[in-house]
């Protein structure tokens, strides 16, 4: 019986609906806009954690890097800005102390990174991320060779002139061969491939694969030993090796009890937990923007909804004369309230995915389109919630008629 009354309700709105279609059109813009923005933004912030995530991971999940900066501040003041940069460098010395004194991590491996152009014949790989290396720094970061082999700790110890290419700098040096064996020049100096490392794709829209790794002590030869570097450390426990790594450094650096460290140990979940709060924030602000848009939908409807009730008086009249209850008017006029906001949510959820996917196919995928699914029923529970909320007063308006006066009504 209820059900039949629901359905009866809801066909009786559709009705009403489809006989004024342009002002039912009209009066949803405000509800589109609304949830077309909370749907775009969701996609967008979603999909942008999910490449962060993605992209962060690469850095490696239990590596920790220690450095002269960290690289989470904040806002700083000049003078603390000073502070730090007048730090003495994290160099070798701190990574050899790492490597023979810790006990709490595996692997260690310094550093050392340069842009610089690398040369095979007539052909060139601009701007190389050239990255001098341990024997360890493959596994610190999880990433193996394809071809060929990594450095090993004999390169290291004889500062050999080798290098292992990422996948951009093969195909631009030796697009139709196997670049094992050959030699290529690093400002004028040869070096022999020994390996080609795994594919890894980009990270915030940069190329992981435009790389390649030397031993660290041959890097020395352009960097000179003094060269701030980052050193990365693998560890399972993290908690436990930042602290044996921090008592390390600062026996390393002399620094005296209650001194303040003067270097960093970062870890890519810092960098996620600041992406994070960043995103809540920009998040919070256009769902704010986004609920203004679905108030004044509202009201819309609300005006509507009224006009509506104004409009159909003498039907009301008829319909209770002929025994309709208040509860069944109040119940049409509620769904018809709802279904109007219903229609606007599926239209601005229609929306919002077709813009949030157009805006990743122009960003070359570096926004992944990701539509979480908890984010469809959020924009049809708003929805609902402002056609009950917005239509109820007119419904009820319109169920405390007086079916004589109404009956009279001009």
């Amino acid at each position: 019986m209820f059900s039949s009354f629901l359905i009866e309700i809801l066909r009786s709105s559709i009705e009403s609906i489809k006989a004024n279609k342009l002002r039912s059109l009209l009066t949803t813009l405000g509800i589109v806009i609304g949830v077309t923005t909370v749907i775009g933004v969701i996609s967008i912030v979603s999909g942008l954690k999910k490449n962060v995530a993605t992209s962060f991971s690469q850095l490696g999940a239990n590596v920790l890097y220690v450095s002269k900066y960290p690289w989470v501040m904040g806002p700083l003041s000049r003078e603390e800005w000073k502070k730090i940069h007048k730090r003495d460098i994290v160099g070798l010395k701190e990574a050899e102390a790492l490597k023979e004194y810790g006990t709490s991590f595996e692997y260690v491996s310094p550093e050392i990174g340069r842009h610089m152009n690398m040369e095979r014949a007539e052909k060139e790989a601009a701007e190389v991320d050239i990255k001098g290396v341990s024997e360890d720094y493959g596994r610190i970061i999880n990433q193996d060779v394809s071809l060929g082999r990594f450095l090993s700790k004999d390169d290291i110890q004889y500062k050999r002139h080798i290098c292992v290419l990422g996948q951009d700098v093969v195909n631009s040096l030796f697009p139709e061969e196997n670049p094992i064996g050959n030699k290529v020049k690093i400002q004028g100096r040869q070096f022999n491939v020994i390996g080609m490392l795994e594919e890894r794709g980009k990270m915030m829209g940069q190329s992981m694969d435009n790389v390649a790794m030397i031993p660290y002590t041959t890097m020395t030869a352009f960097t000179g030993r003094r060269k701030t570097i980052n050193i990365a450390v693998y560890a399972e426990e993290g908690e436990e090796a930042e602290e044996e790594i921090r008592w390390i450094l600062r026996g390393v650096r002399n620094l005296k009890p209650g001194e303040e460290d003067d270097f960093a140990i970062n870890s890519s979940e810092a960098l996620i937990s600041q992406f994070n709060q960043l995103t809540k924030t920009i998040f919070l602000i256009s769902i704010a923007i986004a609920a203004i848009s679905l108030v004044v939908g509202g009201i819309g409807i609300m005006n509507i909804m009224l006009v509506s009730v104004s409009e159909r008086t003498r039907e009301i009249g008829v319909r209770k004369a002929i025994g309709a209850k208040s509860s069944e008017i109040l119940g049409q006029f509620l769904m018809e309230s709802v279904v109007i906001c219903l229609v606007g949510g599926f239209l601005g959820i229609i929306l919002g995915a077709s813009l949030t996917k157009l805006i990743s196919i122009m960003s070359n995928g570096n926004i992944p389109f990701h539509i979480p699914i908890w984010s469809i029923f959020l924009g049809f529970g708003f929805c609902f919630s402002i056609g009950v909320f917005f239509g109820f007063y007119p419904a009820r308006k319109a169920s405390k008629l007086n079916p004589v006066e109404a009956l009279r009504y001009e």
